[in-house]
């Protein structure tokens, strides 16, 4: 299949251009920490300047492979903007208008299946207060049941789901996270794992839970909302990321 769209530089606005290249970043470090799913799952940002118009991947792109140039523009009706633009998911259409056309705090989203996550999600009580991320994130977490239609019904419901949570867990599913940048999006995605797979572990012990008192976890989500430093925006890290994808050479950014 051919994935490029294909745009360059000069056929975009620099803001758009730095979109593209941040979303292909995403893409690749996503997949470095084995967050990935084949060809499945789905990374998107919003157009800057251009709030109805949103940068999707090529059905059949592997993450690793991302490239700024290889992003397809769509409108709000999830129809791309150049007609020769390859073949889409209609799924990750879908999700952009119910996600970023809702939430215009948010410019970028995640939608992953790892195993973790799902093995959570399959539980009637999801995320517990057993670990650090685990409250933080379960300030901002929401659930949604898991249907095979997708149909105007269900992105009605999906959106009121959603409300003003930064994750959305689909139950025995995947999730979605969404960030004002790539580097929250990502933040969020890689804490929810990370939390996931500790409560498999603990649980996995068979031993009688300490789970954080909810005083203390009320008290701490408080604290974190109002940080200056702590916060799990992934500000801080980004620039580390960046390095590290930088060190295997720049391709994701053509």
């Amino acid at each position: 299949m051919t994935l490029a769209s294909i745009k360059t530089r000069q056929d975009c606005s620099d803001a758009e251009w730095q979109a593209r290249v941040d979303l292909a970043a995403l893409f690749r470090i996503i997949a470095h920490y084995g967050m990935s799913d084949l060809a499945n799952g789905a990374v998107c940002a919003r157009v800057p300047n251009e709030p109805d118009h949103y940068l999707v991947h090529p059905y059949g792109m592997f993450w690793e492979e991302a490239r700024a140039s290889n992003m397809v523009k769509i409108n709000a009706e999830g129809q791309p903007v150049d007609p020769d633009a390859p073949w889409l998911n209609d799924g990750v259409q879908n999700l952009c208008q119910w996600i970023l056309g809702s939430r215009p705090d948010a410019n970028f989203f995640v939608h992953g299946h790892e195993e973790e996550v799902m093995a959570v999600g399959s539980i009637e009580e999801g995320l517990l207060p057993l670990n650090q991320p685990a409250v933080y994130l379960g300030n901002i977490t929401g659930y949604i049941e898991y249907e095979f239609e997708e149909d105007e019904a269900f992105g009605d419901h999906f959106v009121e789901c959603l409300g003003q949570n930064q994750i959305l867990i689909s139950r025995n599913h995947g999730y979605y996270a969404l960030g004002e940048t790539a580097a929250a999006a990502f933040f969020r995605a890689y804490f929810l794992r990370q939390t996931c797979s500790t409560q498999i572990k603990t649980l996995s012990m068979g031993r009688e839970l300490h789970l954080i008192d909810p005083q203390k976890v009320a008290r701490y989500q408080d604290q974190m909302a109002v940080s200056e430093h702590y916060h799990y925006n992934g500000k801080t890290e980004w620039a580390g990321l960046m390095r590290m994808l930088d060190a295997r050479g720049r391709d994701y950014a053509s």
